[in-house]
């Protein structure tokens, strides 16, 4: 499935989306990341869908478990609720710092992202998507994008720097 085709999927699945979230969180910013979540799985999952049949009941139930999942990640593994920080949940041997050294690091530092952040950044370094493409997979303003991923890998330094890891 190519872009554009995908990009109408989106338009009329974002809406549905949207309000699943709402209806689940009564929050804007949350309902919105939960449209966003399902539209990149379902881009990340294009090859193996079929979508000669109906879409909207597979973006439906995934919607509904992308809500549970936030919740349970809100509500228990988030760092503000156990009140670490990236410095206490890694420790690294600075001088045979090895690439799944590197990779947990960065990982531990993309959890202290948004949803939104982590989406995009996906997007933009594993999927190697450009900013046009990133935006009419998630319905962001280009510029908002743009915008959105320097936040993110600003985010990224400071966290690793305050961490002792830069």
């Amino acid at each position: 499935m190519g872009l554009s085709a995908f990009e109408q999927i989106a338009k009329e699945l974002r809406p549905c989306l949207v309000g699943i979230g709402l209806n689940f969180f009564g929050d804007a910013d949350k309902a919105e990341d939960v449209a966003q979540e399902v539209l990149l799985r379902l881009w990340l999952l294009r090859e193996r869908i079929d979508f000669t049949v109906p879409v909207r009941p597979l973006a439906v139930r995934m919607a509904k478990n992308v809500c549970i999942s936030m919740w349970r990640h809100d509500s228990h593994t988030s760092p503000e609720a156990t009140g670490k920080d990236i410095a206490d949940t890694v420790t690294v041997s600075p001088p045979e710092m090895e690439d799944s050294d590197n990779t947990r690091l960065l990982h531990c530092a993309m959890e202290g992202l948004t949803a939104a952040e982590r989406r995009l950044m996906r997007l933009r370094n594993e999927e190697g998507l450009d900013i046009q493409q990133i935006s009419a997979i998630t319905g962001i303003a280009p510029r908002s994008v743009s915008v959105m991923l320097s936040r993110a890998r600003h985010k990224i330094l400071d966290m690793l720097k305050k961490g002792g890891h830069l």
